[in-house]
């Protein structure tokens, strides 16, 4: 997140004047080389990326472009509008438990956040006529709040921090024959950022971003569904406000969040059983560095960070089976790879490394409508945080871990 660089430049440059030192005439570009690390709370590798636009609950994200019972696949994959062969309504709502966990390896303190977040949805199929549809999509591409509180090592560079998102995605789906629709739609997102440490605050700025998805569903046999998506990346232009005791400023920079691409299938393998995978790309290596400006007083500081972030893959696996009068139960098991292995440009704004999701799901089908309900645990294993190039008084060295724990339900009608 961009308040990590820029409280961690701040904390540097107010530790110089403190010293007698004025870097800002003298060096303005080496006042601000610490804190170089910076992770987007918001996107990174997933973290509950898709979580509260799920369309099979319970089965980690697996088929989601495919899955016909719930109108809000259509934010996965536009295109399976055209097979649905009623109009749907989906109703969504997500409670999640972010808690992160810092380990120092020396004498520092250990830091903990825990925080809960409320997320709803609401997605709508319209049946146009002459093999055309509509779909009308609210949802969350994605968001945290941590909060460390003033007590751990690393509050010199974060206490707490925000970034939440919300997203109006209308598409609209043409279906080609009976076995193949396309579909396309705009994105029009909207960010909110804010951000402290123990003596500096960033004050709140929000930003809207727009882009486009687009996507193709084949319905190759009986049996057999196949999708595919792409949803366009997208960038927020953030400015606001710099508070500190002794000084006050602006800032200036970009956040983006990544395009995907989304491949899923799904296969009938007998009357009562469903198979269904997903494999996504997060194109996180398009974002080779981080440009931000600064002006501190008449001081205008430009401040550039190498990033060399890898892409994140995620495949994902579920299945369904139906039970009896109308129950059926689901699970699923998502693993993403990891856009950072590099512990000197971790962040504690979020950690990131490779996730473990685990998932299961119960659905009940009514006369005319369908309630699922659903448990996720998304598990970040341990991540190393080794931050060499800053001073020692504000650098993090130990391990982080985290976990997410989510419950959900929907229901459609």
């Amino acid at each position: 997140m961009i308040g990590g660089v820029i409280v961690n430049a701040l904390i540097f440059l107010l530790s110089i004047k403190e010293a007698g030192i004025d870097m800002t005439k003298k060096y303005p570009i080496g006042a601000f080389i610490v804190g170089a690390s910076v992770t987007p709370i918001t996107f990174a590798s997933g973290i509950f990326l898709q979580e509260a636009t799920y369309s099979n609950l319970g089965t980690a994200g697996a088929g989601d472009g495919v899955y016909i019972e719930s109108a809000t696949s259509i934010w996965t994959n536009p295109a399976v509008m055209s097979h649905i062969e009623d109009e749907l309504t989906t109703v969504t709502g997500t409670l999640l438990n972010l808690e992160i966990n810092y380990y120092d390896d020396g004498n520092g303190r250990d830091g903990k956040s825990s925080s809960t977040l409320p997320v709803a949805g609401f997605f709508h199929v319209i049946d146009l006529g002459n093999d055309f549809k509509a779909g009308l999509a609210l949802g969350s591409l994605g968001g945290a709040t941590l909060d460390y509180g003033n007590e751990w090592r690393g509050r010199a560079q974060l206490t707490d921090v925000a970034l939440l998102t919300y997203q109006f995605n209308p598409t609209l789906s043409y279906r080609v024959n009976e076995q193949w629709s396309v579909a396309g739609g705009v994105q029009v997102n909207y960010a909110f950022l804010q951000g402290n440490t123990a003596s500096i605050e960033l004050d709140t700025s929000t930003s809207w971003a727009f882009g486009y998805n687009i996507g193709t569903v084949v319905q190759a046999t009986e049996k057999l569904k196949l999708g595919l998506s792409y949803r366009s990346e997208l960038t927020h232009e953030f400015e606001g406000d710099v508070y500190t005791q002794r000084a006050s400023g602006t800032y200036k920079t970009s956040l983006p969040s990544p395009a995907i691409s989304d491949l899923s299938v799904s296969y009938q393998l007998s009357p009562q059983l469903s198979l269904m995978s997903s494999i996504q790309n997060h194109h996180w290596s398009a974002m080779e560095s981080t440009d931000i400006n600064m002006t501190i007083g008449n001081q205008l500081i430009p401040y550039t960070i190498d990033r060399d972030w890898d892409d994140v893959w995620r495949v994902s696996l579920g299945g369904e089976y139906q039970l009896h009068q109308g129950w059926s139960l689901k699970a699923g098991y998502a693993y993403e790879s990891s856009p950072l292995d590099d512990p000197s440009k971790q962040s504690p704004d979020l950690p990131v490394g490779e996730q473990h999701r685990y998932s299961i799901g119960l659905s009940k089908k009514f006369d005319e409508s369908k309630l699922d309900i659903y448990y996720e645990l998304a598990d970040f294993g341990k991540i190393d945080i080794k931050q060499e190039s800053m001073r020692e008084l504000f650098s993090l060295n130990g391990h982080f871990t985290g976990t997410v724990h989510f419950i959900g339900a929907a229901y459609t009608f």
